[in-house]
Parts: structure tokens; sequence; C-alpha cells
């Protein structure tokens, strides 16, 4: 992208934002080629190597740039949630959670405000400890819907999933220890990558923004454990919507900003400790704004909790660390959570889609898994009769076709490619049914299996 074709609006917001030398590698960075990077889920894959040319990402263990971008809707490891494709200079959030974590006291809550597509959230959900529980919130349908497929593939089953907008957690009795929140912004750090939305932007439009990010602090700051963190995040520059919102929070809802020193953040610009820009030029991913802050204020206390789950017997057909409840006829895992947290949970938490990661229910004596349980970490310890499929069994499993049965063989069987479960298919005289959700099939044009992943 020419910089010449950024509005001039813009141009001056960022020399105001930034000293002059930053503003100029920025733009010139508008034209350099967009980083590809994804995150490993070491739960899933223990291979030891990636099968394309790639290096690490310094601030996220788990993290990758790759030399070229594969075609991922071929990779059968990416459906099963071997890896997740995220923007680099977002995986930051995660690393800062894990060291926040680090000094907070056991089950810790955790709430992912705008949680969609995932990538956070499936990154918050690794680095949680047991015990610990994670909320991932999407209040657009469809984004949910999106966040709901990414985390069942993710496979940790240490999340609760939500459709509820910033003021009714501030009204649920609900504290939290820890809330991201990347917040809805005028995505001037998202110009290389989409280029078509530049003609949206406009001063206007980043006030608009600006006053939003201002009411969904401030209604959901009630929220926030006294003492707990939020990380304030945007994929924007301006100050308008950082640090001009970060020192709101500071001075109307009552925080202070926190400085971690981690030496990961040493690979961002920093003139506040506290504060922290991804730049293009000096970072390897796109833009993207993070603050820490922690509440100083007091916090309203939760209600007493009155509503009660009905906890099912663990069976043999899902791992057994998971705690298996009952919700709206659907059995739900909640991997390492104590128990005798879930009526305070079910209490307080508004808008609740997911329960954890939906099990399957039960149709009279006979239980139907759901897809969800196939990519659950750990299935393959279970007592599902397995099937190994090559690439094209696979593919066409992906892309949701009937599979032959010649043995005839009856019962639900659990599908595995290269190590990796993927879904469950059931027998029908001679065909295998296939589980694969109609909303997640493969819809592209795929020839072959190919993946970047290797043993």
């Amino acid at each position: 992208m020419n910089p010449s074709q950024l509005p001039s609006g813009f141009l001056s917001s960022l020399n105001s934002a930034l000293p002059a030398a930053e503003v100029q590698g920025l733009t010139d960075s508008f034209q350099l080629p967009v980083p590809v990077s994804i995150r490993i889920n070491h739960e899933k894959w223990k291979g030891h190597g990636l099968g394309v040319s790639h290096h690490s990402v310094p601030w996220c263990e788990n993290g990758f740039y790759l030399a070229e971008r594969p075609f991922f809707a071929a990779d059968p490891a990416f459906h099963a949630g071997a890896y997740y494709v995220q923007e680099a200079s977002s995986m930051i959030a995660g690393t800062l959670a894990a060291h926040l974590l680090q000094t907070m006291d056991a089950e810790a809550k955790v709430l992912d405000l705008c949680a969609a597509p995932g990538g956070k959230s499936t990154h918050l959900a690794s680095i949680l400890r047991p015990g610990d529980v994670l909320v991932a919130n999407e209040v657009i349908g469809t984004r949910n819907a999106v966040l709901q497929e990414n985390l069942s593939k993710w496979g940790r089953a240490n999340h609760f999933i939500t459709r509820s907008d910033a003021q009714r957690f501030g009204r649920s009795g609900a504290v939290y220890d820890l809330i991201l929140a990347d917040m809805p912004c005028s995505g001037e750090g998202m110009f290389r990558k989409d280029p078509d939305s530049i003609a949206e932007w406009s001063l206007q439009n980043v006030q608009l923004c600006a006053e939003r990010q201002q009411r969904i602090a401030s209604d959901l700051w009630p929220a926030l454990k006294e003492g707990g963190f939020l990380l304030y995040s945007t994929c924007t520059y301006n100050r308008r919507e950082n640090e001009e919102n970060v020192q709101f929070i500071c001075r109307e809802l009552g925080a202070e900003l926190v400085d971690p020193a981690l030496p990961e953040l040493a690979h961002f610009f920093s003139e506040t400790p506290g504060m922290y820009r991804a730049l293009p030029h000096r970072t390897m991913g796109e833009g993207f704004f993070i603050a820490l802050l922690q509440k100083t204020a007091h916090a309203k206390p939760p209600r007493n909790p009155a509503k009660r789950c009905v906890l099912q017997a663990p069976t043999g057909k899902w791992p057994a660390d998971l705690c298996v409840h009952e919700y709206e006829q659907v059995l739900y895992g909640l991997r390492d959570v104590n128990a005798g947290t879930l009526p305070e949970l079910f209490e307080n938490i508004p808008g609740i889609v997911n329960a954890g990661t939906p099990l399957g229910r039960y149709f009279h004596q006979d239980f139907k898994p759901n897809s969800a349980l196939a990519l659950l970490q750990g299935i393959l310890s279970c007592d599902w009769p397995v099937q190994q499929w090559d690439d094209e069994t696979v593919l066409q499993y992906l892309k949701r076709n009937s599979l032959p049965n010649p043995l005839q063989t009856k019962g639900q069987q659990l599908g595995v490619w290269q190590g990796l479960p993927i879904g469950f298919v059931n027998a029908n005289r001679a065909q295998w049914n296939n589980g694969w959700p109609m909303e997640w099939r493969l819809r592209t044009d795929v020839p072959a299996a190919v993946s970047l992943l290797k043993e």
C-alpha cells in the first residue's frame, strides 16, 4: 500500500501520537508484506518441527512466523486445533496474562470480553492453571458461533462461552481477577492487512469509537475485582482511543498503570511504563496497543448464589479430569474446575451459551456425542473405538461427505488422522454418517491434504 493513500487526518493523528522518526518508519512499513504467524497447541501436537520455513515470535513461547502463507484449509491439523492462525502482535496479551496469573490466588476467574474469533481466548485457555476458569464473551451472534468453533477445536475445556454486553457483566454481581478488553476500535493497525478499511476511517469515527470504549469500560468496571487487572487493548494507533482512554479509566473509574517489566516487552514501543505499542517497523506484526491497569476502587460484593447445576458421574467416554454437569439438557465438561464453585458461576455469569465444552446429550439410553468431545485434549485415553484415517478419508470427512462402511461396523467411532482426533462417525448400514458440524464443513476445493506440522 502506498503511504500517499493514507488520509491526511490519520497522518495528523499519527504525528500527535508518535515521534516524527516513528511516524516515518510506520508509514514506510505499510509497503512491506503482511507477516503470517501461528500459535501451536502443544497439548495436542507433540511434534518437534514445522514442515515449512519458520522462526519464533520472540514474545510468545508457542508462536511462529511462517515464511509464506500455506493453504490452511488443506491441513487437517488446522481443523483439529493443533494450531491457531493468530496475528503475532496480539500474542503479547496471552504472555502478559500468563505473568499476571502467577501473582494471583488459585481458582482465578478470567473474562475475555470481546473474544471472537478466539485467538486470545484460545491463548488464555492454554495458560490457565488447574482450577482457573475462562469466560469468553462475544455479543454478536455470528461471531459467537465462530468463537464456539475455535474454542471447541482448541479442546482445553476450561471455559464458559457467553453472549452478553458489558453492562450485564457489570450488573451481574460476578467479579473477575483478570479482564481482557480488546476494544472495538477504528482499526488503524489493520490498514496494511486490509487496505479497504482505510475508506471507512474518519476523525469522527475515531471519536465515536473512543466514546464507545469509555462506555464499555465504565459499564464493565463493577465486574473487575478490587486489586484485579484489566488488559486494555486496541488495534489502532491514535492517542484518543489509547492513552487518553487509559487515563480516563485511571482518573474516573479508579485504577493505576502497572509496568510488568517483562523482557518480552522490549520488542514494543513505549513512552509510558504500562502502555505498549506494536509498530510494524519495529515489531513484526500489525499495529496493536495494550495497557495494563490494576483496579484501586472498591468493587460491589457478589450476590449469594441460588441456582444449582446437576452434576453427572463421569464415564469412560470423556477424560477423567472433567467436571461434567448438565445444563439445558446438554452435558458439558469443565477441566480442573472446583465443582463447588459452579453454583456461583451459574448464578452470576450472564448470557451463557456454552457452559464449558459440550460433550453431548442422552436420547433415552443412548448417548450422542457432540463434535467438540472428539476434539478434547485427552480424548484418546477414553473408551471410543478408533478409526485411523488416511489423507483422502479425512478430507472427505471435513467436507462432510458420508464415508463407506464395507465391514458394516456398528456404533459411534472416533476418527483419527496422524495421531490427531478429528471427529465422530456413526454407522448406518453400509456407510458412516458424518458427525462434523455442517457450519464447520470445508467449502473450498482442496484436492489433497497438506500439513505444515511434522513429527
